[in-house]
């Protein structure tokens, strides 16, 4: 895996992270593999429009955003339109995406070798 795959699949992981809520038992509501499947649940599809947006900061095109959601580019549109509406009536989102957003701050793509 090349530094640009690797630095995309950290960006999901740390959102992953920054939205997961134990819901019992240990037993976690979202994983990478919800947020990469097509999974339409509420939470995940707020994780997944993090992703889209700090993807799109970080100057990824929306073709290789799609690409790694196995989506199309519209979609991914759509995601961020998503991610705005949320944005502006779900405080929980607010709260993911500055968190996520600090975090992802700090990676650097050397930081995500092995």
């Amino acid at each position: 895996m090349n530094n640009k795959a690797r630095y995309l699949h950290t960006i999901v992981s740390v959102v992953v992270e920054c939205c997961v809520t134990e819901i019992g038992d240990g037993e976690m509501s979202l994983s990478e593999e919800d947020v990469l499947g097509k999974s339409r649940a509420e939470n995940v599809v707020m994780c997944r429009s993090i992703c889209v947006m700090l993807m799109v900061g970080a100057g990824y095109s929306i073709t290789t955003i799609a690409q790694l959601f196995h989506r199309t580019p519209h979609a991914i549109r759509h995601l961020l339109e998503v991610g705005h509406r949320f944005h502006v009536t779900s405080r929980a989102f607010q709260v993911a995406s500055a968190e996520a957003t600090l975090r992802c701050r700090d990676i650097s793509v050397d930081d995500t070798g092995e």
